[in-house]
C-alpha cells in the first residue's frame, strides 16, 4: 500500500471540501451530479469524467452526467453495449464488489474490449470506476478517464472514494429536495383549487342571500302590508342572520382574492371619523340588541388616513363584530389617535369588556379557520376568517393589527 504524505492528504481533503462546498446549496439532482463530476475531474486532472446511476429496473447503469465527453457519449455507450450492473462491465463490477475498478490501459484490458473503439474516438486510455454506496446499496459509480495509461495511486483512489461519499449524501439531499419541491407544488395546486372553489361557491351564494336581505327589508318596511310585533321580531332576526351570512360570504371571497394575489387596495386620504362612523352605524343595531354600549369620541383635531376607505371600514366592522360577539355585558370603545412612536401613523383601537383571551391563545386569533377555545366559542360560531382577513387587509394598506388581552377582563 502506497504511503500518503501530508501533501497528498491535504490535497485530498481540499478536493473533498471544495466538492462539499459546491453542493451545499439546495439544488436539483442533475445539478448535484454535474457539479460533482466537474469538480473532481478538474482536481484529479482527468481529461473526462462521468457518473452512472442504476436504472429503475436495477439491471443496467445509465450515464447521467459527463465532463468533457461528447454530449451523446451516453447514447454511444448504450448503442455499443449497455452497461450491465454486473461483472461484465467495469462500472458493473464496481457495483458488484463495492470496490473501485481500475483499468490501467483500456487498449489491452479485456473487460473494456466492447467499448475500446469508443475510447479511441473519445481519446482516453485509462479508467477508474468508484462505486456510490448508500447504506448497504450501491446506486451508481463515479468514473474518471485519462488520456494516457495510468496507475491510479492510493491517494487518488482515497480522494475519489471520499468524494463519492459526499456525492451520495448530496444525491440523498437532492432526492429529498425534489420530493419537498413536488409536495410544495402539489400543496400550491390544492390551495389554488380551494380558492377557486370557494370563490365560485361564494359567488353563487351571494345572489340568493342578497335577494333574501332585500325582500326582508321590504317586509320590515311593511310595503306589502302591516306586521304585528312578533312578525317584526322574527323578520329582524332573519335580516340579522342574512346580513351575517353575507359578511361571511364576502370574507371568503376576499380570502380567495388575497390567496390568488388579486386583491387590490386603492389608497386615498380619508377622515378617520367618517370611516369609524360608518362602521359604527352598521354594527350599532347588533350592539343595541345585546344591551351593549358603543363608545366613540372623534379625535380633535381630525386625523386623515391614507387607506382604502371600503377596506378600512371592513376591518373595523370585523373587529367590532368580534367584540360584540364575545361580550355579554358592558361596553365596546373605539379610539383613534396619532401613534406616539411614529407621528405619521394613526392607531385605531377597538376594546371591549368581554371574556378576554388567554395568552397562549393569542397567536391563534389571526390563523385562518381557527377559533379560540373560550366558553363563548361554542355558542357563537363563525368562519374563523374575520381576524385573519382583517390583518391581511391592514397589511395590504401598509398597516397592521396587534392584540392585547387579559383573560377574564
Amino acid at each position: 500500500m502506497e504511503k500518503r504524505g501530508p501533501r497528498e492528504r491535504f490535497q485530498e481533503l481540499a478536493v473533498v471540501a471544495e466538492v462539499a462546498t459546491a453542493m451545499l446549496s439546495p439544488v436539483g439532482l442533475q445539478e448535484v451530479l454535474d457539479i460533482a463530476v466537474e469538480k473532481v475531474s478538474r482536481e484529479l486532472g482527468a481529461h473526462f469524467g462521468s457518473i452512472t446511476l442504476l436504472s429503475p429496473e436495477q439491471s443496467t447503469l445509465d450515464i447521467v452526467a459527463v465532463y468533457n465527453l461528447a454530449p451523446d457519449y451516453a447514447e454511444k455507450v448504450r448503442r455499443t453495449r449497455p452497461l450491465r450492473a454486473d461483472a461484465s462491465s467495469p462500472s458493473g463490477r464496481a457495483i458488484q464488489t463495492r470496490q473501485p475498478t481500475v483499468i490501467t490501459d483500456v487498449g489491452t484490458d479485456p473487460l473494456f474490449a466492447p467499448w475500446r473503439q469508443l475510447a479511441e474516438e473519445e481519446g482516453f486510455r485509462s479508467f477508474i470506476s468508484v462505486p456510490l454506496v448508500v447504506g448497504a446499496d450501491a446506486i451508481g459509480t463515479l468514473n474518471q478517464y485519462l488520456a494516457e495509461p495510468h496507475e491510479f495511486s492510493a491517494a487518488e483512489i482515497n480522494m475519489l472514494t471520499g468524494v463519492c461519499r459526499l456525492v451520495c449524501v448530496a444525491i440523498e439531499r437532492a432526492h429529498l429536495y425534489e420530493a419537498l419541491k413536488k409536495q410544495h407544488e402539489t400543496a400550491q395546486q390544492v390551495s389554488e383549487k380551494k380558492s377557486r372553489f370557494l370563490a365560485a361557491v361564494s359567488h353563487e351564494l351571494r345572489a340568493p342571500m342578497t335577494a333574501i336581505v332585500g325582500f326582508t327589508d321590504l317586509l320590515l318596511k311593511q310595503i306589502p302590508g302591516p306586521l304585528n310585533d312578533d312578525q317584526r321580531r322574527q323578520l329582524r332576526l332573519l335580516a340579522s342572520s342574512a346580513q351575517h351570512l353575507l359578511l361571511l360570504i364576502a370574507d371568503v371571497l376576499d380570502v380567495s382574492k388575497i390567496e390568488a394575489g388579486r386583491m387590490e387596495c386603492v389608497l386615498a386620504r380619508v377622515d378617520t371619523a367618517r370611516v369609524v362612523g360608518e362602521a359604527l352605524d352598521m354594527m350599532g343595531p347588533l350592539a343595541e340588541a345585546k344591551g351593549l354600549t358603543l363608545e366613540w369620541q372623534p379625535p380633535a383635531p381630525p386625523i386623515a388616513l391614507s387607506c382604502d376607505a371600503q377596506r378600512c371600514k371592513q376591518v373595523l366592522v370585523n373587529l367590532l363584530s368580534n367584540a360584540i360577539k364575545f361580550t355579554t355585558r358592558g361596553r365596546i370603545r373605539v379610539e383613534a389617535r396619532r401613534d406616539s412612536s411614529a407621528a405619521r401613523l394613526a392607531r385605531i383601537s377597538v376594546s371591549d369588556t368581554g371574556i378576554g383571551v388567554k395568552t397562549e391563545d393569542l397567536p391563534l386569533l389571526f390563523e385562518e379557520f381557527q377559533q379560540v377555545g373560550t366558553p363563548l366559542a361554542s355558542v357563537f360560531r363563525g368562519s374563523g376568517l374575520g381576524l385573519s382577513l382583517s390583518r391581511e387587509l391592514a397589511r395590504l394598506m401598509g398597516g397592521d393589527i396587534e392584540v392585547q388581552s387579559v383573560f377574564g377582563q
